[in-house]
């Protein structure tokens, strides 16, 4: 209910969406990021994508993208906060590898966000003359981020940064050191989807496979709607209303754009993830 109170109003077009691209060129492209990143990008097809990880031999989270294939080309999008730490990290695992790792620019960056309809496309990659056009949805929030181009924005209503934000949340696409700690696994930050469980290796694999296999994570990243005020930036913590008992942190949340409410992001364990729970 509270993303489709998000979505109510929409659909919604901003011009200037604060995301990034990386290309991956050359014949050892798809090898390296399937070695390395936790998607099967090797079983993607043309012009297909999906969300990926990059997680530490812990199975922490380093950094989160969208990786797309065209051809033998890889191009990851990724949060602007987010794209030069990724850059690096790939450049940092890159030896003798024949491909190339750049950063590319098109121009800007627009984005278009409605509710995800069945049958509609939930990963997609084109290559038009201006750029890179990205389709993707998650947890029913569609985003269609054209690199270098224009999305369809007839009947849009102008999106602002704050509901960005929540529908970014609503869809629990994370910040990377914002909703995430260097102390998170990825299934704890909910990138169930993100980690293949069927291909071979990748740095981080091991753990993933033994949570899936053997156990459970302690606690897991909840979609949250707090009562109206600031922005919290800092994790704060989140107790039972009867006693008091801390049980969880929220990590991060914003105003949504009516001021009635905040949207949050927060961990919680297993006894206080159903919807509905209350907590103060």
């Amino acid at each position: 209910s509270l993303t489709a109170d998000l979505l109510a109003d929409g659909p919604f077009v901003r011009l200037d969406a604060p995301y990034g691209l990386l290309e991956i060129q050359g014949p050892d492209a798809v090898d390296f990021l399937q070695r390395l990143g936790s998607q099967d990008v090797a079983a993607l097809a043309d012009g297909r994508l999906a969300p990926a990880a990059f997680l530490d031999a812990k199975g922490k989270v380093r950094a989160t993208c969208l990786v797309g294939r065209l051809g033998e080309t890889l191009w990851l999008e990724t949060q602007a906060a987010q794209l030069d730490p990724l850059a690096q990290l790939l450049e940092r695992y890159h030896f003798t590898e024949k491909l190339t790792i750049a950063r590319r620019e098109f121009g800007g960056c627009q984005e278009r966000i409605a509710a995800h309809a069945p049958g509609q496309p939930a990963g997609e990659l084109r290559r038009t003359d201006g750029g890179v056009v990205v389709v993707f949805a998650r947890r029913g929030v569609a985003f269609v981020r054209a690199h270098g181009g224009a999305v369809a924005d007839e009947g849009a209503t102008a999106l602002g940064a704050e509901r960005a934000e929540c529908l970014r949340m609503a869809a629990k696409l994370v910040a990377v050191g914002v909703e995430t700690e260097p102390s998170t696994l990825a299934l704890e930050a909910d990138l169930d989807d993100h980690c293949s469980t069927d291909k071979g290796c990748y740095t981080g694999q091991e753990i993933v496979a033994r949570i899936h296999t053997y156990g459970h994570v302690n606690r897991r990243l909840c979609l949250l709607r707090l009562a109206a005020g600031e922005r919290i930036t800092a994790p704060a913590p989140l107790a039972e209303p009867e006693d008091g008992i801390a049980v969880g942190r929220v990590m991060h949340a914003v105003p949504a754009p009516d001021g009635t409410f905040r949207v949050g992001l927060g961990y919680l364990p297993k006894d206080f993830q159903a919807p509905g729970t209350r907590l103060v």
